[in-house]
């Protein structure tokens, strides 16, 4: 299936993929996205978007299909579909 892919505020991860982009991959989750893009792209974007512990940072958000932010905790849940809109996002925050 094929997933469009946006990049929004993380410079080093438009870099390395484009700021939009279009991945194909098997059925799967936002974690499974995850992970192929980090199997894909190799330790540099495993640098950009995990953490010590091998999770998404926690600095950066997901977003599918403008519906909202997805919950970390459902990330291997939140199953993906052909079409579908990925957006990796920075967290920002102020105050």
């Amino acid at each position: 299936m094929k997933i469009q892919v946006e990049s929004l505020g993380l410079p080093t991860l438009s870099k390395l993929i484009g700021r939009k982009t279009e991945l194909e991959m098997a059925d799967g989750t936002v974690a499974d996205l995850i992970t192929h893009i980090v199997n894909r792209l190799g330790q540099q974007a495993r640098k950009i978007l995990l953490d010590e512990k091998g999770e998404l940072d926690m600095t950066i958000q997901v977003m599918v299909n403008d519906e909202g932010f997805v919950p970390r905790e459902q990330y291997s849940r939140r199953s993906l579909k052909e079409g579908d809109q990925v957006k990796f996002m920075l967290l920002v925050g102020g105050g």
